[in-house]
């Protein structure tokens, strides 16, 4: 008999008011994921002004890195969305506890897994970590999936949460970030993170987010929200939309 313990994943809690959108911190409540909309919004030709678009990575599929073994252009039938900031400890929480069961998923064509990577916490540091380390992945992003391999991507965003630094002080700075990326693979990205080529598409991204949770992280399957327990309760989720 296998026994399977609940998870309990705290959430960094959105807070609106009228003007803006801030934040504060949960209080480690089990993550729901409370949205409306479908994750994959497509950024617009150009901004309100006439100005050209943010540039936006190649590999993206609307605002999100889609990890799928599925044919290029197809579209599985299950789609998992994990909305999570690279500064936000619950993600980090959040990865530890259902990163294996992410995974797994991948290997299935009949499930695309989307990154939806936002940043919303650069107030809990000293040097705006969070946009840049949001940054950061889509540069390895960029420069190693291309060919549809995503792992040393996904070795890079796991190696950001296993080194997430610690609220309200000064977060990894660039040197720091490439050495991360090179780690994980990836040679070419100094120039990319250095002058934060993605940071307008990490805006537009952030605020399409926003409109679209309640806090970080947050997972949903089909774009319905999924209230997170257990890894094999969401990968049951997941096959019963799959019909796998």
């Amino acid at each position: 008999m296998v026994v399977v313990a609940a998870v309990s994943v705290g959430v960094w809690a959105l807070v609106r008011n009228s003007d803006s959108d801030s934040t504060s911190r949960g209080d480690g409540a089990a993550a729901s994921a409370s949205a409306t909309s479908p994750a994959a919004t497509s950024p617009s030709a150009s901004s309100p002004s006439g100005t050209p678009a943010a540039v936006r990575p190649s590999v993206a599929t609307g605002y999100a890195f889609r990890v799928s073994t599925a044919p290029r252009g197809s579209q599985p039938p299950a789609v998992v969305t994990v909305f999570e900031d690279l500064q936000c400890p619950f993600c980090k929480q959040f990865e530890a506890q259902f990163g294996a069961a992410l995974r797994g998923m991948q290997a299935n064509p009949r499930v695309a897994v989307d990154y939806r990577i936002i940043s919303f916490l650069d107030r809990a540091s000293e040097n705006e970590y969070s946009s840049r380390a949001a940054n950061a992945s889509a540069c390895v992003a960029e420069s190693t999936a291309t060919g549809g391999d995503w792992s040393k991507w996904l070795a890079f965003h796991t190696l950001l949460f296993d080194r997430q630094p610690a609220e309200g002080g000064a977060g990894h700075d660039d040197n720091a970030l490439n050495a991360f990326a090179v780690q994980a693979g990836a040679t070419d990205v100094s120039a990319c993170i250095s002058e934060r080529r993605y940071a307008a598409w990490i805006a537009e991204a952030t605020q399409a987010g926003l409109r679209e949770i309640e806090g970080t992280p947050t997972v949903k399957i089909n774009g319905t929200d999924h209230e997170l327990s257990t890894p094999d309760a969401l990968i049951a989720a997941v096959n019963q939309a799959a019909g796998s």
